[in-house]
């Protein structure tokens, strides 16, 4: 709890002998969007209006005459009835600080609280007037704009770091594919005789090179990608020839690996509204997962599966894998950029494939459990008017 305690001197505020205290307050809180309540020095509350009402979800029966213990979170109570009692006791005045309270639902609300002495004639303190305010909006606000300076700020690294590891790749896939030519021009007789025995190495070395390189310029272009704002093309998507086009791609690519890739698309899913790059992308990424994964386990006969389904106003993509799964620590951070469990790799894939999935107004979520393999399910708009 985040508090300013104020010396400053407080208005004499005490009870009228004309008119009611709480009917003042209640005909106050009745237009004020701010709670307010009045307590004694025990904690307990005397008085709870409209605004109250709305913020904590208790009405005035159920809220008068308990204490604050109703709404005040365990972790700060004797905190509270603390600070409850040194303002009683005149230690300090009027108290402004960002706290904490539980609503009748359980939910956490952060709130501004201001509260300050009332007193009777004689000038002694005989309870407390506190006004709270709901900041959940502003907090909500704040943490957008720091994530969008955060990202900002990533970006602009990204870009730096992309644009300054793609050229010196360029260089080496060039170079390896003429060291490939160079070699196979010098032993001219492979094949024959003691030069086989250079071949397959040689060959097999090369190839590494390359898919390292590859690797790289991956993770260049995911850094790319990170650092532009690129209005999204949508085009009209035909997701069986879509899927399965990407599908046979992934075959091809990662042959070598033995993982055994299939696809399903419902025969009655209609066309899709989608930037085609982008969402080529978000497989990409998924499938590169499973595959490593796979790849880095003991696992004899790895696959992945592709399958889309829909409903009357959502299309479902799953990207399913029989991988070593995900623990859940890493779970719960898989979409937080630069988050990894993997030896090599920047931890944006993930990162990038929500992104994309949010600007198409779509929803994203990882079903892994350690040992047990990953889905990760994916829900877009099939009118992309309800995208937002």
């Amino acid at each position: 709890m985040q508090g300013r305690e104020t010396m400053r001197p407080h208005p004499e505020i005490h009870p009228s002998d004309d008119i009611n205290e709480d009917v003042i307050l209640s005909a106050i809180g009745e237009g004020s969007s701010e709670g307010i309540s009045r307590i004694d020095s025990t904690g307990r509350i005397l008085s709870w209006t409209a605004g109250a009402e709305r913020i904590l979800g208790y009405n005035r029966e159920e809220a008068v005459g308990k204490t604050i213990d109703l709404f005040v979170p365990p972790e700060i109570l004797a905190e509270t009835y603390e600070s409850i009692r040194r303002q009683i006791n005149g230690e300090f005045g009027v108290i402004n600080e960002e706290t904490v309270r539980i609503r009748k639902s359980g939910e956490r609300v952060p709130i501004l609280l201001t509260r300050l002495p009332l007193t009777n004639p004689q000038g002694e303190t005989v309870s407390l007037l506190a006004i709270l305010k709901d900041i959940s909006e502003e907090k909500k606000l704040q943490k957008q704009v720091e994530t969008l300076q955060r990202n900002v700020a990533m970006a602009k690294v990204a870009a730096k770091v992309a644009h300054e590891i793609r050229t010196p790749l360029g260089v080496l896939f060039l170079k390896s594919d003429l060291l490939l030519e160079r070699l196979c021009q010098a032993f001219g007789n492979w094949g024959k005789g003691d030069g086989s025995k250079y071949r397959e190495p040689i060959q097999k070395c090369v190839s590494d090179i390359q898919k390292q390189i590859s690797r790289l310029e991956e993770i260049a272009n995911n850094y790319l990608h990170l650092s532009k704002t690129r209005t999204m093309e949508r085009e009209q998507i035909n997701l069986h020839t879509f899927i399965r086009d990407i599908t046979q791609e992934f075959k091809e690519h990662y042959l070598e690996d033995h993982i055994a890739f299939e696809c399903f698309v419902a025969e009655s899913v209609p066309p899709a509204m989608l930037d085609s790059q982008q969402f080529q992308r978000v497989f990409v990424n998924l499938v590169r997962n499973s595959v490593e994964a796979i790849r880095t386990s003991d696992i004899k006969s790895g696959w992945v599966k592709l399958d889309v389904q829909h409903d009357d106003r959502h299309i479902e993509f799953t990207v399913m894998d029989n991988g070593p799964g995900m623990p859940e620590d890493i779970r719960e951070a898989a979409f937080d950029p630069f988050t990894t469990s993997k030896s090599i790799g920047t931890g944006l894939g993930l990162y990038l494939v929500r992104e994309i999935v949010v600007n198409h107004g779509g929803t994203i979520a990882i079903d892994a459990s350690k040992g047990e393999g990953t889905t990760v399910r994916i829900k877009i708009p099939i009118q992309p008017e309800e995208s937002k």
